[in-house]
């Protein structure tokens, strides 16, 4: 049932079989398609389903066993997918840590750089710069760089001002 997207039914399924991580993983599919299937007219209900389905596959990603890192990998992913459907600038952060997670570290930088976290893009590159492509670890070096240039500059001359 599962895989051919009847989500529901397979959930009923696990819960009566007494799998509650497979029926939260179930929930979790069921929850993006609804999402997917909400209307773009109203966004902030889409955002708020695509955001309510990025939470439950982070959940299901918890609870993954560590001998599983495959599956927990696949959710991290997804749910940084789901974090970028709803289309809001504050789940950036949220997105680009979940694909971290996933170890997709240039999707984690991209999304970084994309939502502002100047931060976590630094940390990403100081960390894992090596698994970056070239072209893309030059271009947020000199990005991070101009930043904390700025806050250094002006916040010094704000300062000074005082």
């Amino acid at each position: 049932m599962f895989d051919g997207g009847h989500y529901e039914q397979a959930s009923v399924a696990y819960l009566r079989a007494g799998q509650n991580r497979e029926a939260a993983i179930c929930d979790a599919y069921l929850l993006r398609e609804k999402a997917r299937l909400t209307s773009t007219i109203v966004s902030t209900a889409r955002s708020r389903a695509f955001v309510t389905a990025a939470n439950a596959f982070v959940a299901c990603a918890q609870n993954q066993p560590p001998e599983l890192t495959g599956g927990r990998l696949a959710y991290y992913e997804t749910a940084g997918d789901c974090y970028l459907e709803a289309r809001d600038a504050v789940y950036l952060e949220n997105a680009g840590d979940s694909y971290r997670m996933a170890e997709r570290y240039t999707a984690a930088a991209r999304t970084y750089r994309k939502g502002e976290c100047f931060d976590k893009m630094g940390k990403m590159i100081i960390q894992h710069g090596d698994a970056l492509e070239s072209g893309l670890l030059e271009c947020l070096t000199k990005v991070t760089r101009m930043y904390y240039f700025k806050v250094y500059f002006y916040g010094r001359l704000f300062s000074e001002d005082v």
